[in-house]
């Protein structure tokens, strides 16, 4: 009787235990994540984006400031321009990933009111404008309102993704300018201390 060989990938640390017909043998099924659990990651990431999204003058606006007290202002300015094009990146691309399943949940409504809204005779030109292939516009949107914002309209008018080259300019255009707005009100403040 002639003994087969396995393939070198079945003897893998980690790696089951296969059967001649394909089958795993010696190892349990792995368990899905409970439905509850995913809920409330779904909802602490979703949370945290649209805090991000909403309230980051509020929050990281005197983070930034204290920040351009302390340290030079090139320093301040390039390590925020640099973290906040990350954190900006990031939650755009979690929110296009998980647009789905924020559509059939929360934004259904809003949504069918927006396909409304957009044939109609007041927002028929703006969403245009916000819809069409234009990497400047995007990043001049994003540069004044938010990239997180931004990403989020043109979805809900334009119903398809945003390409991650606009994500990362309107990323960029919006942290350069959220960096420079506060470094630049710390170096004020810097200079106020010392006159008095």
């Amino acid at each position: 009787m002639r003994r087969t060989r396995r393939p070198l990938s079945a003897h893998r640390s980690g790696d089951p235990c296969r059967d001649e017909d394909g089958t795993t043998i010696g190892t349990p099924a792995a368990k899905p994540e409970p439905h509850a659990l995913k809920r409330l990651k779904y909802g602490v990431i979703s949370t945290a984006v649209a805090v991000y999204a909403f309230l980051d003058d509020l929050l990281l606006g005197p983070i930034l400031v204290a920040a351009a007290v302390l340290f030079p202002w090139y320093l301040t300015m390039g390590a925020a321009t640099g973290t906040f094009t990350l954190v900006n990146v990031v939650c755009c691309n979690w929110l296009q990933r998980s647009w789905d399943s924020w559509i059939h949940g929360h934004g259904a409504r809003l949504e069918a009111r927006f396909a409304k809204l957009r044939d109609g005779r007041l927002l028929k030109y703006p969403a245009r404008w916000i819809t069409r292939d234009s990497d400047v516009w995007v990043t001049v949107a994003a540069g004044l309102i938010g990239t997180v914002i931004v990403v989020t309209v043109i979805r809900l008018l334009g119903g398809k993704p945003v390409g991650h080259r606009r994500v990362v300019f309107a990323s960029f255009a919006y942290s350069a300018g959220f960096a420079a707005t506060y470094t630049g009100v710390g170096i004020g403040l810097n200079d106020l201390l010392r006159l008095i």
